[in-house]
């Protein structure tokens, strides 16, 4: 499988859009590791994959906040690659689960417009469901020429290489810690930064239900945020690939909450926020889409109903179904013996950093989806 592998300005005919485009993710990845069978190259008359890493929104790197759409900035040697068969473009925005109503509909115009064929793009996001709401907008559409829609966990092996690199508790740790400041250790953490409506609306949630104080709660820009004076000029990195240990120990539990929550938003992204925890040996709550708990399953990871009531990964209704995690939250501060209902947790949390590590050393699905796709494309 090649992929070309350049100067990455060459790429397009206007080489100025930093904001909007970067290194493939997945590409970053596989040079790190440098992993067999994949192969880099400048120049060639082989078929090869052309890896675009986009940021943030759709809007951000379509261009239709700028009037510049990504099509319009490839090269001409490219499209020209790519309408004859001998060349995929794979956009990858695998650093965030964005799901706007628009966005397919935008990949099959755009390509429409430079006569490419759907089958030359691979998408990958880290929207969990994006195959299935491709699927049914094709099926609405009688669409059958198709574009290939990937659902890449980006984050599972990226805080799994900044872990290893910090104390993270195991088992044996958290029960020390929790025995001998038992007075101390809290219900619950959730920690949230970046303002989100459905941040604030969990916050006020909390207050309400005089959960504040039973956990580790933070949401230091509710404030400015609600006056509308955010200013955050912090690498988002930096809060990406930090992991916290001293949460989970000083807690039972964390809440995972997610960029993504409501039904609108058609997305389920399980982030760098819900390895932090598996990571830690920590169970966890997922603040995020419907089926977010369904898809940690899916990658072999295993939930906490035997705990509490997980129920509300299911309730489609936004509102009930943050008062579900609001309930659980309240019955697991009404635990007597939170060391022991902890203690028993053993075998499930130490199954999911396993899986977590595993899954980590080992090419991701998407990986091989894509290698597959690379082979049927060119030689099916």
């Amino acid at each position: 499988m090649n992929f070309m592998f350049e100067n990455f300005g060459e790429f397009f005919n206007i080489p100025t859009h930093p904001h909007r485009f970067r290194m493939s993710p997945m590409v970053s990845r596989i040079t790190r590791f440098n992993s067999d069978p994949f192969k880099y190259i400048h120049h060639t008359d082989e078929n090869y994959i052309i890896p675009i890493g986009v940021i943030e929104h759709p809007l951000n790197w379509c261009g239709l906040s700028e009037g510049v759409s990504l099509f319009e900035l490839l090269t001409d040697e490219y499209v020209i690659d790519l309408r004859e068969g001998r060349a995929i473009l794979l956009i990858d925005n695998s650093h965030e689960g964005y799901q706007p109503k628009w966005l397919f509909h935008y990949f099959h115009e755009s390509l429409a417009k430079l006569n490419l064929p759907p089958q030359c793009l691979v998408y990958l996001t880290g929207n969990a469901i994006v195959e299935d709401l491709y699927e049914d907008f094709c099926k609405d559409r009688g669409i059958k020429d198709k574009i290939k829609c990937i659902c890449y966990a980006l984050f599972e092996e990226e805080i799994f290489c900044n872990h290893e690199k910090v104390f993270t508790p195991d088992f044996n740790e958290h029960m020390r810690y929790k025995k001998s400041n038992w007075k101390k250790v809290l219900a619950f953490n959730c920690p949230q930064r970046k303002p989100r409506p459905h941040r604030r609306e969990f916050f006020d949630l909390m207050q309400d239900n005089n959960l504040l104080d039973k956990g580790l709660c933070s949401f230091p820009e509710r404030e400015v945020w609600i006056k509308g004076e955010v200013h955050d000029d912090t690498n988002p990195h930096n809060y990406v690939s930090r992991v916290h240990p001293e949460y989970a120990l000083q807690t039972y539990v964390t809440v995972v909450s997610e960029p993504q929550y409501y039904k609108h938003e058609l997305a389920v992204f399980n982030s760098e926020k819900v390895f932090k925890p598996i990571s830690c040996f920590h169970p966890f709550i997922v603040l995020g889409g419907m089926g977010s708990l369904k898809a940690l399953k899916k990658r072999g990871y295993k939930s906490f109903s035997n705990w509490f009531d997980e129920s509300y990964d299911e309730i489609e209704d936004d509102k009930k179904r943050m008062q579900a995690i609001i309930d659980v939250l309240k019955y697991i501060d009404s635990i007597d013996n939170k060391l022991d209902w902890f203690e028993s947790m053993k075998e499930t949390l130490t199954h999911n950093y396993d899986n977590f590590v595993k899954r980590s050393l080992e090419p991701d699905v998407a990986f091989l989806q894509v290698e597959q796709y690379y082979e049927d494309y060119f030689n099916g």
